[in-house]
């Protein structure tokens, strides 16, 4: 069902409780400007969550009603098996451009190389103009060791987190070329997140280094957003000028062992991104429920901090 709004005073909109995603009607508000839009899911898990081919059925059926321009993946899609077949078929249903950003748990079973040709993906990480927009997409997916990197292979990275998550030194200087080259304002796709605390700090610093480099360098065709996937959560914050984004999970959060593993949603969680030539950014909201019992049910002690939704929110650069 349709959710309520909320403006909020950091002029984002908020959708109100109730299962289900909200489409915003584009003709009023984009009539005047140049817009894209994106259908955006992130952490679906097939192979792992049962209900993963039921959550993307859902979302290519708002795909199919929605009609946006393109659409994208953020990671921790499927496993890149024969099993894993059903799930890119139904993603390749859809007749337009379908982007991939690889997540960890791509490489669970597989080498990236192997996921990225499975997947059609251009390279691990790559860069397109989506109508009045760069967008630019990055692989996080790199060990870094006493000799370089290594890429992750075959659940070789269950390791400390602080050796996880890194861009390579040579997609560090493509990503300084390619954001130079572009004459538009430029999004970030990236799995693991971005612009707020993680377990993998020198990590996320390095690549945030280098965005915030591009921008002090520039006028125009500045790096305004990154959206990421990975955590699970519904999250948004403005640092150093760029709106970091965190999608939530298609399917569920992980609480661990001792809390019973999955808490899933109720519903898929998705979203459809609104790029306008004026400057905003809209984001779709999308609603479930806890599959109960919910996390705060099962005593997990980080309850407070999530939510079964993905937030609707307008957001200005």
């Amino acid at each position: 069902s349709p959710a309520m709004l909320n403006l909020t005073n950091e002029n984002e909109l908020v959708g109100a409780p109730g299962a289900g995603c909200l489409f915003l009607s584009p003709g009023r508000s984009v009539a005047q400007t140049d817009s894209v839009c994106l259908g955006v899911i992130a952490d679906l898990h097939h192979g792992l969550e049962p209900r993963a081919m039921e959550r993307l059925e859902t979302f290519m059926r708002a795909v199919a009603e929605r009609k946006p321009d393109a659409i994208l993946q953020l990671g921790d899609f499927n496993f890149g098996t024969k099993e894993s077949e059903e799930c890119l078929d139904l993603w390749n249903s859809f007749k337009g451009p379908g982007y991939h950003v690889l997540g960890n748990h791509d490489m669970d079973f597989v080498s990236k190389d192997a996921i990225v040709q499975k997947w059609g993906m251009p390279a691990r990480y790559y860069s397109f103009d989506f109508g009045p927009y760069h967008v630019v997409v990055l692989d996080r997916n790199n060990l870094k060791t006493d000799e370089g990197y290594t890429p992750y292979s075959e659940a070789n990275f269950y390791v400390d987190a602080s050796l996880r998550g890194y861009a390579d030194d040579a997609q560090l200087a493509w990503l300084r070329d390619d954001l130079a080259k572009s004459a538009l304002p430029i999004v970030v796709f990236v799995h693991q997140g971005l612009g707020l605390p993680t377990s993998m700090p020198e990590a996320s610093s390095a690549i945030e280094a280098v965005l915030e480099e591009h921008n002090s360098n520039v006028s125009d065709s500045k790096v305004v957003a990154c959206f990421c996937g990975h955590h699970h959560i519904d999250r948004h914050t403005r640092k150093n000028g760029i709106h970091y984004l965190w999608i939530n999970s298609a399917s569920y959060y992980w609480v661990g062992a001792e809390y019973g593993r999955m808490a899933p949603y109720t519903h898929a969680l998705y979203t459809f991104i609104t790029f306008r030539s004026d400057g905003l950014m809209e984001i779709e909201a999308c609603h479930a429920d806890w599959v109960a019992p919910s996390p705060a049910d099962r005593g997990f002690p980080g309850a407070g901090e999530l939510t079964p939704f993905i937030s609707a929110r307008r957001l200005e650069h």
